[in-house]
């Protein structure tokens, strides 16, 4: 069962407007528990899209987005010092909003694409235009002194007969029927600062979003098995397929059949820990190369050269010179 955050949804319920007359308001469409299962917000939303005669209905959001809508996640992005770090912790954490939805950040070299992976089949397009209208709002909210607009936009769903809302939102520049959905941005706009950024709350966010993740009932296999990977790294173990599902008390199969659904594997995800951690070294500790490169897992430092390049487009000690 997926499920998606209660306050997410009240939220984007008073961002979408009041459609519904007053005895038909999101009390009677989902239990009062702190965690609601999404199927039934997704009903909701196409009921109210179909009630209100607005096909356009969850491009609302985009005007009516303030970071609380993602609860403590909306603060925490807040506080890191560029956007390309506010969209990376963003990603990392969505599982505390909802576990129907998987996001990824894909860094090329003139690009950057946030995808959004639905895990759920039938999502309303209510509910895309709404999460990609929020995200863009945010994104523009933290740097309002830049102007930040889509290259392209990719949308799961077939091309409506009126575009133009999500023109005035998104640009002209859409694509339909895609395979999963998608926002494309220049790469520079990873390097703008926040200018709401703070060093020293970001640190503590970091921490307390952690915490947060290993109690969450949303968080994703994958978040688990990240987890089981660092500690392993953190040991001096080279983590396995087979040594990670014997630290989670499941079968081989059984997590490999997990990571299938997130559309992940299990390289995938340990190449991920690896260079979120290698970024934690290189900018916040004062460990030497050397001790880096093994603590992560390299045999030998040329590899750990040749990841660095991969991931960050420079060496290890280019990149740790620019903290």
């Amino acid at each position: 069962m997926y499920r998606i955050r209660k306050s997410y949804v009240y939220l984007l319920c008073r961002a979408l407007g009041t459609v519904y007359k007053s005895s038909e308001t999101f009390h009677d469409y989902v239990d009062d528990t702190e965690f609601v299962e999404i199927q039934s917000v997704y009903e909701w939303l196409a009921n109210l899209a179909v009630t209100s005669c607005d096909p356009d209905l969850g491009l609302r959001a985009y005007r009516n987005m303030h970071p609380a809508m993602l609860g403590a996640l909306g603060y925490a992005v807040m506080s890191c010092a560029t956007l390309g770090g506010a969209l990376e912790r963003l990603v990392n954490y969505y599982p505390l909003i909802s576990s129907g939805s998987l996001l990824k950040l894909e860094l090329h070299d003139h690009i950057v694409k946030i995808v959004s992976i639905e895990v759920t089949k039938k999502v309303p397009r209510v509910f895309i235009d709404a999460g990609f209208s929020i995200l863009l709002a945010l994104i523009r909210w933290l740097v309002p002194h830049y102007y930040v607009v889509p290259l392209g936009v990719e949308l799961v769903y077939a091309p409506p007969g009126e575009r133009g809302g999500l023109e005035e939102v998104f640009g002209r520049n859409l694509k339909f029927s895609a395979g999963h959905n998608v926002l494309v941005f220049p790469r520079e706009i990873c390097n703008y600062p926040l200018i709401t950024a703070s060093p020293k709350l970001d640190r503590l966010h970091a921490d307390f979003l952690k915490v947060q993740l290993e109690s969450s009932p949303t968080g994703f296999a994958s978040s688990k098995i990240r987890r089981a990977v660092a500690q392993s790294l953190a040991l001096g173990v080279t983590p396995t397929l087979d040594s990670i599902a014997d630290a989670l008390k499941v079968s081989k199969r059984t997590l490999q059949y997990s990571l299938r659904n997130e559309g992940l594997s299990f390289s995938m995800v340990y190449n991920d820990v690896r260079q979120a951690l290698a970024h934690d070294y290189l900018r916040h500790s004062v460990y030497s190369i050397k001790y880096i490169s093994a603590t992560l897992g390299f045999s030998d430092q040329s590899s750990f050269y040749k990841a660095s390049l991969r991931w960050f487009g420079m060496t290890p000690q280019n990149y740790r010179d620019l903290s």
